[in-house]
């Protein structure tokens, strides 16, 4: 028994370093929380620590301002971490694929905002988003914070809902899904990387939705065990499901399809293999329309966000990360073309 235990601490480990950010990872200098010093608007250059009240919660986010912008960005990107891992700290430079889109905003002049969920019951950080049998679950209205931190950044830059986007990985990408089912309105288009939509949703909009149809980019590796590919048990390390079930990633594109109206659309397919040691090709399919979705399947992939840039060893609970394509680049070159279309 005491062997058994063992082995599931380091498989847990494992799962929080690949699936959250990881705590031994490169991480950026100190954090400023100065108010703004420069023409950068209501935030500092750099990365900086902000909060936000919502009903009687302060909620921590942080945000990147490009250093060479001057008045309005483009865009705001707003980037969820996963569950489980290092939270807030996957903004710091090098310490999660994640953090690789306040280098493409240095360089497009948009403005990164990366909010930090609240402890679930078994005191790990992250999102309280549709599943009904997530036994874990913070109970947190975190959909109604990220409306109200929406809000509040977008009019602060006076920008328009199109002009803001959300990306998750892992439970920030089923946060992202929980999110743009119910406030669609206040996104221009989302981006997922290994996240898909609750076997069991909590009624309401996440069992009815989504709302309104989106611009959807969905990002899911083929060999991914923790967020299954083909539906089952999320992080399922003890063997109980107490994290809820979800539905296979080709379901969760296949609703959003339907939702689009892009059902009997026939996909244009890239593919694209620029590594060859890891686990197979990123296979682009695009699916055009009014609200158009991409769809990147990634052969032989498991769980960790797809980076060329921030590398993570393959391990027994995340599997292989594909090094095809760099999530944060092709979620902004899917907002980006929103962007040119509004």
């Amino acid at each position: 028994m005491r062997s058994i235990i063992h082995t599931s601490l380091i498989l847990w480990t494992l799962c929080i370093a690949a699936c959250g950010g990881g705590s031994g990872s490169p991480s950026s200098p100190p954090v400023s929380t100065a108010p703004p010093t420069t023409p950068s608007g209501p935030y500092p250059i750099g990365l900086s620590d902000q909060s936000l009240t919502v009903g009687n919660t302060v909620r921590q986010f942080r945000v990147h301002v490009p250093a060479n912008l001057q008045g309005t960005p483009s865009a705001v990107v707003v980037v969820l971490h996963g569950g489980g891992g290092a939270g807030l700290d996957v903004a710091n430079t090098g310490a999660h694929p994640l953090s690789v889109f306040r280098t493409v905003a240095d360089r497009e002049g948009f403005v990164v905002v990366y909010p930090g969920g609240l402890p679930a019951l078994d005191g790990e950080t992250g999102w309280d988003d549709c599943r009904s049998d997530n036994r874990v679950a913070s109970g947190a209205d975190d959909v109604g914070f990220l409306a109200a931190l929406i809000d509040r950044v977008r009019g602060q830059y006076g920008l328009s809902n199109r002009q803001m986007f959300m990306a998750g990985g892992s439970n920030g990408a089923m946060m992202t899904h929980a999110f743009a089912i119910s406030r669609a309105g206040l996104l221009g288009a989302a981006a997922t990387s290994s996240g898909s939509l609750a076997a069991k949703p909590k009624l309401g909009l996440c069992a009815m939705g989504p709302e309104a149809p989106l611009p959807m980019m969905i990002v899911h590796g083929t060999a991914d065990t923790q967020m299954p590919y083909r539906g089952g048990c999320v992080a399922n390390l003890g063997g109980n499901c107490n994290r809820g079930e979800v539905i296979s990633a080709e379901a969760t594109r296949d609703r959003w399809l339907a939702v689009n109206g892009l059902d009997k659309v026939a996909p244009v397919q890239q593919t694209i293999e620029r590594d060859t040691t890891d686990g197979g090709a990123a296979v682009r399919f695009d699916y055009a329309g009014a609200n158009p979705l991409r769809w990147w399947r990634l052969d032989g992939a498991g769980h960790t966000v797809a980076s060329r840039s921030v590398l993570v060893a393959p391990n027994a609970t995340t599997g292989t990360q594909n090094r095809d394509v760099e999530f944060a680049e092709i979620a902004w070159e899917f907002f980006k073309e929103r962007l040119a279309t509004r």
